[in-house]
């Protein structure tokens, strides 16, 4: 199976030429080209990192407020510094997490299911788990989140996992590409 970096596409195009009376007249000739990936624009990016992280947050509430109701009062001065430590490593411990499982799950978030967006590895496949990880060790890095801002629309854990956020609909031509690519060969 090939790449989805190593897929050509073609394109018929116009081509000028002049005959013998210098009279300009278009002739069709076949142009093959290195298809580009068509990641998800910016602003759907942008719209994954806030939904998410507000899925985050939610998810975060709802644990400290039942750890806080569960956690045994009989140390009342060492209570609240004991339940605000607990909470801080639970809410490093949530993000990483919720990334990772719905990404190897499903290969998305929540937030990339409403924009119909997914995570797809260098042959448009699901990536493993090790990938999903690295991926997402990748997002510590400051300023990560706003790296998809730039060029390629690709943000630096992805460039780095080797990893591209498309559409449903790009997924579905990556794959027909293959597929005819595969048989010419």
């Amino acid at each position: 199976m090939k790449k989805i970096t190593e897929l050509t596409a073609t394109v018929i195009k116009p081509v000028y030429k002049w005959d013998e009376y210098g009279n300009r007249y278009p002739e069709e000739q076949e142009f093959t080209y290195m298809r580009p990936v068509e990641t998800a624009d910016t602003g759907i990016r942008f719209a994954h990192m806030f939904l998410d992280s507000i899925g985050v947050q939610v998810l975060i509430q709802i644990s400290s407020y039942i750890f806080e109701a569960a956690w045994p009062t009989w140390f009342p001065s060492m209570h609240n510094v004991i339940v605000l430590i607990i909470i801080f490593i639970v809410c490093l411990l949530y993000f990483p997490a919720y990334y990772i499982l719905t990404e190897y799950k499903w290969q998305r978030t929540p937030a990339k299911f409403l924009t119909k967006t997914l995570v797809i590895d260098e042959y448009g496949n699901k990536p493993d788990l090790r990938t999903i990880v690295a991926r997402n060790i990748f997002r510590f890095v400051p300023f990560d989140g706003f790296s998809f801002l730039g060029e390629g629309r690709r943000g630096w854990h992805d460039r780095w996992s080797n990893t591209w956020v498309v559409t449903e609909g790009e997924l579905a031509r990556l794959r027909q590409l293959q597929a005819e690519q595969q048989d010419a060969v």
